[in-house]
């Protein structure tokens, strides 16, 4: 089971040896991207759903404890494991309150980092290989098992309906796994054989088209579409919406309303 790492460090010769001197291959694991700051991570994590995300805290542009809070409200459920030359108590307990597996101070011991990411790696593949066992049958079952338990079918299309009511609102998966009874991890499995993406990249999706409908009909400034769908950031809701859409917000809503004047 391969998985996914993204690196984000502002310092490029520490970048470096992170993608080069740990041993991910043997690993069994990939770096799907690299990046120098928190808003190129959450653009990472829209286009590469990793796995496992090592992240530094003192950076420019968004530092590593924002861009940790914005990741998870946006619904990411990735592994994390801070790096930082700071060792105070209030950015460790920060960290754990946004569910960080490890913390590791700089300079970089890379054989303690090492032993941390391939302990996250097991728990993740262990983790998954166990939801496979128990809920694979329900793939085949009907609506309703004769254990009176609901089928991937209906749990998705029940999360679909949660996901339009809630698009405007901060919720993660754990929220929506919660709501529906099943763990996240197994949310996360069924999401992607329903949908054949990511639960990030589908969230993101409906947030833009969500977006363009509230650019058209409405005369709401930017920044409170951005936040209508879930986007409190509007220089985020901007990149994000020129990422999939080629245009800015302000672009777009331009461009339409030309083209039907």
């Amino acid at each position: 089971m391969k998985l996914r790492v993204l690196l984000v460090d502002d310092e490029l010769p520490i970048l470096n040896n992170l993608r080069s001197v740990l041993p991910w291959g043997d690993m069994g694991i990939e770096v799907a991207a690299v990046a120098r700051n928190g808003v190129q991570a959450l653009s990472a994590i829209d286009e590469h759903a990793p796995d496992i995300i090592l992240c530094d805290i003192r950076m420019p542009v968004m530092d590593g404890m924002t861009f940790l809070r914005e990741m998870r409200e946006h619904g990411c459920t990735s592994e994390i494991v801070m790096l930082s030359g700071y060792q105070e108590f209030e950015y460790a307990r920060t960290a754990i309150q946004y569910g960080v597996k490890d913390y590791i101070c700089k300079p970089i011991h890379y054989e303690q980092l090492e032993s941390a990411v391939r302990t996250i790696a097991e728990d993740i593949r262990t983790k998954r290989r166990k939801e496979l066992m128990q809920f694979t049958p329900s793939f085949v079952e009907g609506p309703i098992d004769a254990r009176g338990k609901k089928s991937s079918e209906l749990l998705m299309i029940s999360a679909q309906e949660y996901i339009q009511l809630h698009l405007g609102t901060d919720f993660g998966i754990d929220d929506i796994a919660e709501y529906l009874g099943i763990s996240c991890s197994y949310f996360c499995l069924l999401f992607k054989n329903h949908f054949g993406e990511t639960f990030v990249e589908y969230m993101t999706k409906q947030r833009i088209e969500a977006a363009k409908r509230l650019l058209l009909k409405t005369e709401k400034s930017i920044a409170q579409i951005g936040a209508g769908v879930g986007y409190h950031e509007r220089r985020y809701f901007t990149k994000v919406f020129q990422k999939y859409t080629g245009m800015t917000p302000s672009e777009y809503r331009d461009h339409q309303r030309d083209s039907s004047a």
